[in-house]
């Protein structure tokens, strides 16, 4: 081959292992011709680049999203979004007022699509991968080959928070497998070479489908990772998903330390509605000269009888409004003072404490995803605020469907790649299904669908 592609040469000879190779700048010009270089790979065992100070970033993004309800929805809303109403294959057609109309194809009418659809269960597919997009800005599709490496038999999904990159290699700066393994994260180190891990060669993005042919097949690679990503600012392995400024920024630990505060004041301090203090004169003033006489055990009794009493007549709706006696005595500077004093404490959850921190935590959280309050109904009850009028809604979904292009585009280039690779009818085009929501009085459904890429 002699291709280019942007700055990215086809090789025509390949030596030692699997790897990845990708040339940067490294294109040389003379009267406009173009000098592709060779690389001669050695057979080298990669380390893993950590995700996170201890291998643990997705997971702890995991751990502590799921504590939280209004990230949660937003970024399942999200999830539904992006899919819409799944994907759908149609071709563009000339109307008769000239204008290029979509046309849906059923899948059932294209046998190598529909037969390719089925083997890789592809509804099912999408799904985990948008997930994958959504929560962490990569997804790891891996595609398996055909013996002769002339057709991509099947593609399926690798967990994202399983996925780690190989270190780039020292000897030819490129990044050549992905490491995949459950036990990542959990706390311990892994053994790349233990049963537990799989390692897959990893193929650039950017390389045709005959490039990657040629290359597979020089190579003998009858299986490899092509990872899609939401566009990268500068990272050098892992995407930094905007949305996950919330985390770094502590608004997160806002929102999932006030429920936490709650239900600790809830279980401990709720539990106390009155301080009863007993000044000791009492006790000389009711029993006189056998309040000396008594033991310990007896005294403690009287005591807990006395508190148990009072307790029972304030307790209860029953006693709303009831009055009790105390006893007053001349203290020692001639002061007429009160033998017992009930203190009602006072209730740390009254007028919906911490609520608002916990209302502007949860909207910076929906804001960094991106999505607009009222279309998940965001509000705390007593708050002030609401859940959003119906034109609220309509407008933000239809804003955010129209945003989601660029993402779409993404999950797309899984079918075209594969589209590209197994020559697939090029007419054919793929996009997911828009709902877009209209007025009563346009459309007695409320919505109507559209096909957009």
């Amino acid at each position: 081959m002699s291709d280019f592609i942007g700055n990215h040469i086809a090789v025509t000879e390949y030596k030692g292992s699997p790897a990845l190779v990708t040339f940067k700048n490294s294109i040389d010009k003379m009267d406009g011709a173009v000098t592709a270089v060779k690389v001669d790979v050695k057979d080298k065992q990669g380390v893993i680049a950590s995700w996170g100070k201890n291998n643990d970033y997705p997971q702890q993004v995991l751990k502590e999203v799921k504590k939280n309800g209004a990230l949660s929805s937003g970024l399942r809303f999200l999830r539904k979004a992006h899919y819409g109403n799944g994907l759908v294959l149609f071709k563009n057609e000339v109307s008769e007022n000239g204008k290029k109309e979509p046309k849906i194809v059923p899948a059932s009418e294209l046998t190598d699509i529909n037969a390719f659809f089925r083997k890789s269960q592809m509804n099912r597919f999408w799904k985990e991968t948008i997930a994958d997009l959504e929560w962490f800005s990569i997804a790891f599709p891996e595609y398996i080959l055909s013996n002769n490496f002339q057709t991509i038999n099947r593609v399926k999904r690798q967990k994202t928070a399983w996925c780690r990159f190989e270190m780039m290699n020292e000897e030819n700066g490129l990044v050549e497998h992905v490491y995949i393994s459950e036990k990542f994260g959990k706390g311990s180190s892994v053994d790349v070479e233990s049963e537990f891990v799989e390692k897959i060669p990893l193929i650039d993005s950017y390389w045709s489908a005959d490039e990657v042919r040629e290359y597979c097949k020089a190579n003998k690679i009858t299986k490899f990772i092509r990872p899609v990503f939401y566009p990268l600012i500068d990272e050098a392995y892992y995407p930094e998903s905007e949305w996950h400024a919330v985390l770094k920024s502590g608004w997160l630990d806002v929102a999932n330390s006030v429920p936490a505060l709650k239900k600790a004041l809830f279980t401990n301090q709720m539990t106390i509605k009155n301080l009863i203090e007993i000044d000791e004169q009492y006790y000389v003033n009711v029993y006189a000269e056998e309040w000396v006489k008594m033991t310990v055990d007896q005294r403690k009794k009287i005591r807990t009888e006395l508190v148990d009493s009072i307790n029972a007549g304030l307790v209860g709706n029953e006693k709303a409004g009831k009055s009790i006696q105390s006893m007053m005595y001349t203290n020692g500077q001639g002061q007429q003072v009160s033998a017992i004093k009930i203190t009602v404490i006072d209730d740390k959850l009254k007028d919906g404490s911490y609520l608002p921190e916990a209302e502007a935590a949860n909207s910076e959280g929906l804001f960094s995803l991106g999505v607009d309050p009222t279309l998940i109904g965001a509000g705390i009850p007593g708050g002030k605020l609401g859940a959003g009028s119906g034109s609220d809604k309509r407008e933000a979904f239809t804003i955010l469907s129209a945003l989601y292009k660029t993402n779409r585009e993404t999950t797309l280039e899984i079918f075209e790649f594969i589209q590209e690779y197994n020559k697939w009818n090029e007419t054919i085009t793929a996009g997911f299904e828009n709902t877009i929501l209209t007025t009563l009085d346009k459309n007695p459904t409320g919505s109507k669908t559209t096909t957009a890429s």
